[in-house]
C-alpha cells in the first residue's frame, strides 16, 4: 500500500508586504468531499502500516486500565450552599456531576462519600445529578465538556459542549430542580460562561479567525443570541481577554493579557451605573492580577504585581467605589 500524496496547489497570499505560497491551501477546507477524501486515504494508510501493533496496545491498554480506579470520585469542593463533586463508573467514558447541601453555615469539613456505591445510587445522602455526561454524549461520534456554571442562588446550571472536535461550544441552560431545559442555545463559544451576581445574564468570549479570543458578550437569559451585547472587543492582537466573577461574587472582571502585560476591567455590581472600569492601564511589562476582599470591614483589592521589580509582590489597592468618588489611582 501507498502512502496517499496531496496534490500540490499554490496560492499566493501577502503579509505584512511579503508574499507567502502555500501549496496545500486547499486542504483548509475541511468541508470539502476532495479534502474528507484525502484524509480517509490517510487514515487507512496509517490503519494497514501498523496494523501489526494491534495486540501490543491492546496488552498497553489493558495495563493501563488494571492500574485505574474506574468507579471513582472527586473531592468535594464546596461552592456557597452545596458540595460538588464528579463521580465516574466503570465501564463508562465520561461520569456524572453531582452536589449536595451543606448541612449549615460553619460545615467546612468535606463530606466522605461512599466509593464503592453503585452507579445508581447516590454517594451522598440528598445527592443530586447535575450532568450525566454519558447521556450527553450518546448519539455522538464526539463529545467534550467546556465547562459547567450554576447560578449564584444555585437554581440554574450552565454548561457547554462541542460535539464536532472543533473546539467552538454551544451553551445550554436548565433548572437544577426540574431539569427543564431553557429555550436559551449560545454558539460559536469559546469554552464556558460566567454568571451575573444577580443570575440574569450569562457572559462569554469568542475567538477570531485567528483563534484568539477578542471578544466579550452578555446574554440576557430568554434573548436570542443575535440580541447579545458586545461587552469589550480587544482590539491589539497580541491580547487574549477572559471573562469571571471575583471570589465574592460582587465584581464582574474582564481581563486582557499578553505574554507579558495585563490589564484588568472590573464592574461593580452594587453600583452598574459606573459601568465596566480599567484598574491599571496596560503598560509594557506590567502584569497584575486582582481579587476582591473586605479586610477591617472595608472593601479593597488585593493587588499581585510586579509593579516594583522583577518578582511579584501582593499589595492592597482601594475598592472601586473608594476610586470612583476619589479619583485614586
Amino acid at each position: 500500500m501507498q502512502p496517499p500524496v496531496a496534490d500540490r496547489r499554490p496560492v499566493t497570499s501577502t503579509h505584512h508586504g511579503r508574499e507567502r505560497v502555500d501549496e496545500y491551501d486547499w486542504l483548509r477546507d475541511k468541508d470539502s468531499p476532495e479534502v474528507r477524501a484525502h484524509l480517509d486515504a490517510e487514515n487507512a494508510y496509517t490503519q494497514e502500516r501498523t496494523a501489526h501493533l494491534a495486540d501490543l496496545r491492546q496488552t498497553v491498554f489493558e495495563e493501563i486500565r488494571a492500574r485505574t480506579l474506574e468507579t471513582d470520585l472527586s473531592v468535594p469542593v464546596r461552592i456557597r450552599d452545596h458540595w460538588y463533586y464528579g463521580r465516574s463508573f466503570e465501564g463508562r467514558e465520561y461520569g456524572a456531576s453531582c452536589r449536595v447541601p451543606v448541612s449549615g453555615p460553619d460545615d467546612w469539613t468535606p463530606p466522605q462519600p461512599d466509593e464503592d456505591c453503585a452507579p445508581d445510587q447516590p454517594a451522598l445522602p440528598g445527592e443530586e445529578l447535575l450532568l450525566d455526561l454519558d447521556a450527553l454524549a450518546e448519539g455522538h461520534e464526539f463529545f467534550s465538556l467546556g465547562g459547567s456554571s450554576v447560578s449564584p442562588d444555585a437554581r440554574m446550571l450552565a454548561w457547554s459542549v462541542d460535539t464536532e472536535g472543533d473546539e467552538r461550544y454551544t451553551v445550554r441552560v436548565k433548572d437544577v430542580a426540574t431539569g427543564a431545559l431553557h429555550d436559551d442555545v449560545l454558539t460559536g463559544v469559546l469554552r464556558g460562561v460566567t454568571w451575573s451576581p444577580d443570575g440574569r445574564d450569562l457572559y462569554y468570549t469568542t475567538v477570531d479567525d485567528a483563534w484568539r479570543s477578542d471578544k466579550v458578550w452578555r446574554h440576557r437569559l430568554g434573548t436570542p443570541q443575535a440580541d447579545d451585547e458586545l461587552v469589550l472587543h480587544e482590539t491589539d492582537q497580541r491580547f487574549y481577554v477572559g471573562v469571571g466573577r471575583s471570589r465574592s461574587d460582587r465584581f464582574l472582571v474582564v481581563v486582557s493579557g499578553s505574554k507579558t502585560t495585563t490589564e484588568y476591567r472590573v464592574l461593580d455590581t452594587e453600583r452598574p451605573e459606573l459601568g465596566l472600569r480599567v484598574w491599571a492601564e496596560r503598560a509594557e511589562g506590567l502584569e497584575y492580577h486582582l481579587e476582591h476582599a473586605v479586610l477591617g470591614g472595608r472593601d479593597v483589592f488585593l493587588v499581585l504585581h510586579n509593579g516594583a521589580g522583577p518578582d511579584f509582590e501582593l499589595g492592597v489597592g482601594a475598592s472601586i467605589r473608594h476610586r470612583a468618588s476619589s479619583g485614586s489611582p
